[in-house]
């Protein structure tokens, strides 16, 4: 999405559309075998367009770039680090395009950012069962926080040719201060021998990363149009993910009282798509892309929250047009290399049993209805 490409529209416009997300990954071991709970995860975006006068657009985008939701059996070999995992960012950004003449386009826009986190994953207490055997040897934490921060987007189009398109975007890196809180059954020994709920504030920093995204599109081939896109994103800004407990002792290693400590070492990265369209009759288009994602991850630090790594993605869909409306279906399945799980994953605060390696494929459904008056 370049806000700049807008200004080739002169007509009020309105798109929405959902998004059906199947992720599957199965994690195996020398102690064992288990999968991800499946389920279908809805995901939605929003697009609209107002021209007004002197070449200009308002525009306004509302969507999810960035997310993850995982869930594991309370069981599984891996409960220590995570059993569920929910992380949400959802980008609203209000934009303003200028059509400078003929063959150059402008926009920029403020990215208001609004994330949720909501984690679970269950605490060894081995020790505690030692002393006292009706202490249950595994416990359960549960953390919820939210936060919003603010960004930028800038973006240009060039047409050199009549068949040709060219395209830059750069989105600015947000800063997300996490407030929330931790919920767990703290028992025995902490407590002089008292069992029940214990509640704790709890806050963690992550910032999303900055990006600047390359287009070209070509129309010279009656009917089609050829596209290419690449992405660098700043992922590097991921470099740890330490959340901060007031009073909860223990929660962090020797020296850092109060702190669970998860070094990430994410990478820079670049990501390339291509895509084809062909305007089969008046009304109808088909469409098809491909794209390869280089994941920001590694074999080190890799853990279960988000067990990303590079992938491969293939994409069909068709859309429909008549007078006012307008209507787009697609589909996409996304392989994932193989990956091992990081044997640095738990930090020194965390049980972490074994190295195990994860397979992952995902499926993606989607529609979408536009409106233009």
């Amino acid at each position: 999405y370049n806000p700049a490409g807008t200004t080739s529209i002169d007509r009020p416009s309105l798109m929405a559309g959902v998004s059906g997300l199947l992720l599957h990954i199965d994690y195996e071991s020398d102690l064992g075998d288990d999968n991800l709970k499946n389920e279908v995860r809805p995901t939605g975006f929003f697009y609209a367009i107002l021209p007004f006068e002197n070449d200009l657009n308002l525009n306004l985008s509302v969507n999810a770039p960035y997310g993850m939701i995982s869930e594991w059996d309370n069981d599984w070999l891996e409960q220590y680090m995570a059993t569920y995992t929910n992380l949400r960012c959802l980008y609203l950004t209000p934009s303003l395009a200028w059509e400078v003449n003929d063959q150059i386009s402008i926009a920029g826009g403020v990215n208001l950012v609004v994330a949720t986190a909501r984690l679970a994953k269950n605490i060894d207490q081995s020790a505690l069962n030692a002393i006292d055997p009706s202490i249950p040897r595994t416990n359960k934490i549960y953390m919820s926080a939210d936060a919003i921060g603010v960004g930028f987007t800038l973006s240009a189009m060039y047409k050199p040719h009549e068949d040709w398109n060219l395209g830059v975007s750069y989105q600015s890196r947000v800063k997300l201060d996490f407030d929330g809180e931790a919920k767990y059954r703290y028992q025995g020994a902490y407590l002089g021998g008292a069992r029940g709920f214990y509640r704790d504030d709890a806050s963690t920093e992550i910032t999303l990363p900055s990006s600047v995204g390359f287009g070209v599109a070509n129309t010279t081939f009656e009917k089609w149009t050829l596209s290419f896109d690449a992405v660098w994103t700043e992922w590097s800004t991921y470099a740890d993910n330490n959340i901060k407990f007031d009073s909860f002792p223990g929660a962090g290693k020797p020296g850092t009282k109060g702190t669970a400590v998860k070094d990430k070492d994410w990478d820079d990265v670049w990501s390339f798509r291509f895509g084809a369209s062909y305007q089969l009759n008046e009304n109808w288009v088909l469409r098809a892309g491909y794209m390869y994602d280089n994941s920001p991850d590694n074999d080190r630090h890799r853990s279960p929250e988000m067990p990303d790594s590079d992938r491969n993605m293939f994409a069909l869909g068709v859309g429909y047009s008549k007078d006012h409306w307008g209507f787009d279906f697609g589909y996409a399945y996304l392989i994932f290399k193989d990956s091992k799980a990081g044997s640095q994953a738990a930090g020194a605060s965390e049980n972490f049993k074994n190295s195990g390696e994860f397979e992952a494929y995902l499926h993606v459904v989607s529609a979408a209805v536009k409106y233009m008056f």
